[in-house]
């Protein structure tokens, strides 16, 4: 979660898929905006909440994990962005 360019952040966020008895856990970091980022997030949260769950054991133990990282990485992201109603 650092700057690469002006204005650009880096995030890594986990998505998990599952059918049945197979899971599937990928985390990738992904750069842009903050703007950018919270969409790709919301993506991501998304996908966790449609498909992590259903892979007995794991989806039900990776999902809730990758749901409470991924929303603690964008929080910290959040913090390290200067914010417009901030006063200097």
């Amino acid at each position: 979660m650092s700057n690469s360019f002006p204005g650009q952040a880096r995030v890594r966020l986990t998505k998990v898929s599952s059918f049945l008895v197979v899971t599937q856990r990928r985390t990738a970091t992904y750069s842009g905006t903050l703007d950018q980022l919270e969409g790709i997030a919301r993506g991501v949260r998304n996908h966790n909440l449609m498909l992590g769950w259903w892979g007995v054991p794991f989806g039900v133990i990776w999902t809730p994990i990758a749901l409470t990282r991924n929303a603690k990485a964008m929080q910290q992201l959040r913090g390290l962005s200067p914010s417009k109603d901030r006063k200097r």
